[in-house]
């Protein structure tokens, strides 16, 4: 099987010469060139990808949660396989797919794995994506996008963002939030939680019952005070959150009283006063 590693220069913390260092015992393992480090833009990072796709079986993507969501959205990944080496800051998807040890221990589970056949979110037509909320996270990543401009990183930044935001920045919004139909009325809304997997960065496990193969978006709905909110995130680095309301369904569809910002995958998204997440059922193949 021919594996080919494409590796996001702008990802983490560390430089290219790091980052080719970090990875060469990886590549060695899988028989792989490392990619795309010379690449100045996400659309260049975007149009290697594709390029790569069309010439090897495997395409393994180095970078953070970021990085991969920018790949599995520039090709088609229910035909081309691939594959994921952690590589950036907060780094959900390593406790999604509940790597152990360092890049070379990942690389053999890789190379000795299995191709599965995960769900995705279909966002508004627009992306497909692993984990989208509409809320808080919205102004949490601006906020962090803005710190880590001026030299920030890590957990640090990114809870310095969360509690700028709830306390300055953030202004809640009333929604309607129709799952499957069944109309579900909210005032101050915090989050709404839409996922196909079980953590946030940083090992938050924000939505303990979710699934990347069930079918079924996972929602959780919070719109809770100071109090709860704190409990909710500590519970998230230990045990698993606890607060919030939890559903299942195929389709959620979101009305606001004003507009909010999306996250998706750690990014920043758009702003509306509508949104409308969907099953992609079957839309991402992985070798892990």
């Amino acid at each position: 099987m021919r594996y080919t590693i494409i590796a996001n220069p702008a990802s983490g913390k560390m430089n290219i010469n790091q980052k080719l260092s970090t990875l060469a015992k990886a590549a060695e393992i899988l028989e792989a060139k490392i990619n795309g480090l010379d690449t100045v833009t996400a659309d260049e990072l975007g149009q290697c990808a594709r390029e790569l796709a069309a010439c090897c079986d495997v395409l393994v993507i180095a970078g953070g949660d970021g990085t991969f969501s920018d790949i599995i959205n520039s090709i088609d990944t229910t035909r081309i396989p691939v594959a994921y080496l952690p590589l950036g800051t907060g780094n959900a998807m390593r406790n999604a797919f509940q790597y152990k040890g360092d890049l070379a221990d990942i690389a053999m589970r890789i190379r000795g794995g299995n191709i599965h056949e995960y769900d995705l979110i279909n966002c508004d037509d627009k992306v497909k994506a692993f984990m989208v909320s509409v809320g808080i996270e919205g102004t949490v990543i601006r906020l962090r996008n803005q710190y880590v401009a001026q030299g920030g990183s890590g957990l640090k930044t990114y809870l310095k963002a969360v509690i700028n935001s709830y306390f300055k920045e953030y202004n809640r919004a009333s929604a309607r939030i129709a799952i499957d139909g069944e109309l579900l009325e909210v005032k101050n809304l915090l989050s709404l939680m839409v996922v196909k997997q079980p953590y946030y960065g940083f090992g938050m496990n924000v939505v303990p019952k979710a699934r990347f193969d069930d079918r079924q978006l996972h929602i959780v709905c919070i719109n809770t005070g100071l109090f709860k909110s704190v409990i909710g995130g500590l519970s998230a680095f230990t045990i698993g959150n606890r607060i919030g309301q939890y559903h299942t369904g195929l389709q959620v569809t979101v009305n606001l009283d004003r507009p909010l910002t999306l996250q998706f995958d750690g990014n920043e998204g758009w702003d509306a006063e509508t949104f409308t997440f969907t099953t992609l059922s079957k839309a991402l193949k992985i070798k892990c």
